[in-house]
């Protein structure tokens, strides 16, 4: 009997590695493929004269119409975007119409990635400047992430939109758990060098202390001259991994100690607060942690992480603030970290 469950615990094992390369292709089929089927672009121009866009007449010629009915998708994507530069020209890039233009080119012709990367970068970055409305920068940041992966759906063989989607979520977003996945997903491709370095910078800003060293590691072993991870790694060890350290063996307080004395020297480094901030979040001190996300959030208006961190402990804490467009993304796509979740309270390897 005994000599059976050992028999059995041996396959059992033996299945688990197995299907273990199995599980990562099915994750990463889930990442490339797993994405919203691609809008047929006459769906498109029947929403548009449907009233729901402000899509030019002018815009789409019987001239297109006749080339992309006629089999020359291409022809008339080229001459959409033409269009679209004329609109740029004339200071109407702004405008819905410019943004539907757009669109149609990346469904007429979607193995064009250029009109996707424009498309992409106008929602997330242009439009979303041109209001303040929080809820409405949300959204574009929405559709400009949707409309890459709606991209990479057609074009999953080639680096270059997975790099932007991961710059975008990196930069725009500041989502530097999930950037991660589609600069990995870039570097499956041949790539630039400094698609690499982007995941270790995407962990050292989150703050992942062990991801972020792991992540340039690979960079210097696969080219030792590289000087900026090098750089990168001297860095971290010297300024940030000493407070990281003493955290995770839970001596809270003398991390805190740590990293403090490194701050003295230099007050406003963001990544020297975005260690604080996460160490006192594991301490349990979340006034602290929340004061110290709104200093690093006050000190550069561009550091959106410690805008969404804050915003995020001013809830927990009841205290009265404004969401960001950031924190609304995050939430819209269930991304907003709960308290307790494993992402969250994880320092360790």
């Amino acid at each position: 009997m005994k000599l059976y469950r050992i028999v059995g615990w041996l396959l059992a094992i033996a299945m688990l590695f197995a299907i273990h390369p199995l599980d990562q292709s099915l994750q990463y089929d889930r990442l490339v493929l797993g994405l919203r089927q691609p809008t047929p672009w006459f769906q498109i121009v029947a929403r548009a004269s449907g009233g729901d866009t402000e899509l030019a007449v002018t815009g789409v010629t019987g001239v297109i119409v006749g080339a992309a009915l006629g089999g020359f998708r291409e022809v008339a994507a080229s001459m959409l975007w033409m269009k679209t530069h004329e609109y740029w020209h004339k200071g109407h890039g702004t405008q819905a119409k410019a943004l539907w233009l757009m669109r149609l080119v990346t469904l007429l012709d979607p193995h064009w990635l250029e009109p996707w990367r424009i498309t992409a970068w106008h929602l997330a970055y242009n439009l979303y400047v041109e209001t303040d409305d929080p809820a409405l920068q949300a959204k574009y940041l929405q559709m400009g992430v949707e409309c890459l992966k709606e991209g990479i759906s057609w074009n999953p063989d080639r680096y270059d939109l997975y790099l932007e989607l991961g710059w975008t979520l990196f930069d725009k977003v500041k989502d530097y758990e999930e950037a991660p996945k589609w600069f990995r997903a870039a570097m499956r491709y041949p790539h630039p060098e400094y698609v690499d370095r982007l995941v270790g910078h995407a962990y050292e800003r989150m703050p992942d202390i062990p991801r972020a060293l792991d992540a340039y590691d690979y960079c210097m072993k696969r080219n030792p001259l590289d000087q900026t991870a090098v750089g990168a790694t001297l860095t971290i060890r010297e300024r940030y991994l000493p407070a990281w350290d003493l955290a995770e063996q839970g001596s809270y307080d003398e991390a805190l100690d740590a990293i403090n004395e490194y701050l003295l020297a230099q007050p406003t480094s963001s990544l020297g607060l975005h260690v604080k901030a996460h160490i006192a979040e594991q301490a349990g001190q979340l006034r602290l942690a929340y004061d110290t996300w709104s200093l690093a959030g006050n000190l550069s208006a561009l550091d959106f992480l410690a805008q969404r961190k804050a915003v995020e402990l001013a809830q927990r804490l009841g205290i009265p603030v404004e969401e960001t467009p950031q924190h609304i993304y995050m939430q819209r796509t269930g991304k907003e970290m709960k308290a307790g979740s494993p992402d969250r309270d994880r320092l360790s390897r």
